[in-house]
C-alpha cells in the first residue's frame, strides 16, 4: 500500500487513526489482559457486570478495525468521499469550493489547520508530514500523541 492510499477524502490521515493502525484493538486487548491479571472480576462485584465488560472489550477487538477510506472503510454514507469521487479529487482540500457544507459535517476541529498546512506545502509534502506525525504516535481523532502504542 502506498502512503497516498492512507489519505481520506476529508483530510484525515488513516495512518494516524486508532482504528486503522490498531491502537484501539491493542488497547482493548491490554485492558482485557490487565483485568484478568489483576483479578478485577472479583474486585468489580456489585459495581458492574464484569462479563459484559469483557464482552465489550472482545467486541472492540473484533470490530474496531478499518482498512482506510480509500479501501472501503470509514463511514459508509460519507458525503465527502462521494463528492470527491464525483469530482475526481484525492482530497477535498483540492476543491475550489472547500470548505463546503458537506465537508463541515465531517470535519474534525483541527481540520482547518491541516488544510492550511496542505495549502502551504502541497499534497506530497503534506503526506510526508502526516506519515511522520503518525510514526510519532499522533492520533488524528484525539488530536494528540497517544500515550499507548499499537
Amino acid at each position: 500500500m502506498r502512503k497516498y492510499d492512507l489519505v481520506a477524502p476529508c483530510g484525515d490521515f488513516c495512518g494516524g487513526c486508532g482504528q486503522y493502525n490498531g491502537l484501539i484493538v491493542e488497547t482493548a486487548k491490554q485492558m482485557r489482559d490487565f483485568a484478568a491479571l489483576y483479578g478485577f472480576k472479583y474486585r468489580s462485584e456489585g459495581a458492574f457486570d464484569f462479563k459484559q465488560f469483557v464482552r465489550g472489550l472482545e467486541w472492540f477487538i473484533e470490530n474496531a478495525k478499518c482498512p482506510g477510506c480509500q479501501q472501503g472503510g470509514g463511514p459508509p454514507g460519507c458525503e465527502v468521499r462521494k463528492c470527491c469521487s464525483e469530482k475526481g479529487l484525492r482530497i477535498c482540500f483540492e476543491c475550489a469550493e472547500f470548505p463546503c457544507p458537506k465537508f463541515k459535517e465531517y470535519a474534525d476541529p483541527d481540520t482547518m489547520d491541516r488544510y492550511k498546512r496542505f495549502k502551504e506545502i502541497g499534497f506530497d509534502n503534506w503526506v510526508v508530514e502526516q506519515v511522520q506525525k503518525a510514526k510519532e504516535g499522533y492520533e488524528i481523532h484525539l488530536q494528540k500523541v497517544a500515550a499507548l502504542k499499537p
